[in-house]
């Protein structure tokens, strides 16, 4: 087995070479705990440690249930190291680890891949990863723990907002509610998740906000039959696919559930390895789920996701909308996003609607789905439990 610490050489240059060396030093005690007795552990380079496992009595029985059960061990291992910050002089640091292994001769394939940047060179790229760091360190512990309703040591807490998306030509037809993701101080003040988002982005974390995120969607789609939910997740976190294992093996037992669960990708990064992103969101289809682009036409968003995601949902970003209304041009370069949205088959919704002259404009120009503060706010209350499941549309039924 060989496992490397990938955000290394982002600690070496944000806090310096010792306290990189120190990482090493406690990921290679944490693996050595967690290894059979039998093991041994030893350096590989810098960033990596290599790690064979002994033979029982019977190697080749041996063999077969190491290669059955360690890909889940290992992914496990990683997935616990990220939720327990190393403590260092420089302050506790989060650490990704991937790892490859084999058995028997026969190599399995890249556990817990790394999907986040590298460190840049600007002259502040150092601090600005100290900082995300420090925002992560408080987060993560709570976002890979079981969901307990925890708050982080500073007192911060996660909360989701609803907010439907309807059909805006006035039937009061809901497509589905979409969370939206709040983050609570611990003075009660909530605000917007982006800062959170982005550092987590920036730091290659995403994965675990987003997992936290669609396990508590699928929770309240198990508390209330009949309503479809959506979650929003990174288009980053896609790559990492044995971080979502228990998650599609929920929506594996329950197709009644996938069936009302919209992924949302937000392609506010960029995705790392194309082919296991295609290869995941293919197998979250084949469960029954729909997959939403989010925020098109801005980002990473392009025409060549929709060719390889193949959408059943585009929303367009509301930067179109709200250029529309500013000249003949924009109004015309809204009209053929639309048309181009529809023509791969997906419903269209256009995002940011506040006020009748816009909804009307979006009507007329065939996207009748619509999600804005002319609708409804963003809001605590499930409005699904006050009437609103009634009018939800099932899956797959409005064209």
């Amino acid at each position: 087995m060989s496992l490397r610490i990938c955000n290394f050489n982002h600690i070496d240059r944000a806090y310096g070479c010792t306290v990189a060396a120190a990482v090493a030093v406690e990921v290679r005690r944490r693996l050595v705990e967690a290894l059979p007795a039998t093991s041994h552990v030893m350096s590989g380079g810098a960033d990596t440690l290599l790690a064979s496992i002994g033979h029982g009595r019977d190697p080749d029985a041996e063999s077969e249930a190491v290669e059955a059960l360690f890909p889940v061990w290992l992914a496990s291992f990683c997935s616990a190291t990220l939720g327990r910050p190393i403590a260092t002089e420089a302050g506790p640091l989060s650490v990704w680890l991937s790892g490859d292994w084999a058995v028997g001769g026969r190599e399995g394939e890249q556990i817990f891949p790394f999907g986040g940047p590298s460190i840049g060179h600007e002259a502040d790229a150092a601090a600005l990863y100290r900082a995300d760091m420090a925002l992560a360190v408080d987060v993560l512990p709570m976002l890979l723990a079981p969901r307990d309703g925890g708050t982080t040591e500073s007192g911060r807490s996660l909360v989701l907002y609803w907010q439907p998306v309807i059909d805006g030509s006035g039937s009061g037809a809901v497509l589905y509610h979409e969370a939206l993701c709040r983050l609570c101080d611990a003075d009660g003040a909530t605000g917007s998740p982006g800062p959170l988002l982005l550092a987590l982005e920036r730091l290659g974390f995403v994965c675990a906000l987003d997992r936290y995120v669609v396990s508590a969607v699928i929770d309240e789609l198990e508390a209330a039959p009949g309503v479809t939910l959506a979650a929003n997740v990174s288009a980053q976190s896609l790559s990492c696919t044995q971080s979502w294992s228990e998650i599609l093996a929920r929506l594996e037992r329950r197709p009644d559930i996938a069936r009302r669960l919209v992924w949302e990708i937000t392609e506010t990064a960029l995705v790392a390895d194309m082919n296991r992103a295609v290869a995941f969101v293919s197998r979250v289809k084949s469960l029954g789920c729909r997959i939403a682009i989010d925020d098109f036409g801005v980002g990473f968003a392009s025409i060549r996701q929709l060719l390889i995601f193949l959408p059943d949902i585009i929303k367009i970003d509301r930067l179109f909308l709200d250029r529309a209304t500013l000249s003949v041009r924009d109004a015309g370069i809204f009209r053929q996003l639309v048309e181009l949205a529809r023509s791969f088959g997906a419903e269209v919704v256009a995002e940011g609607i506040e006020t009748p002259t816009q909804a009307e404009f979006v009507r007329s120009c065939g996207a009748s789905w619509q999600q804005g503060y002319l609708h409804a706010r963003p809001s605590l209350t499930r409005l699904w439990r006050r009437g609103w499941v009634a009018l939800a549309q099932p899956p797959g039924t409005a064209r």
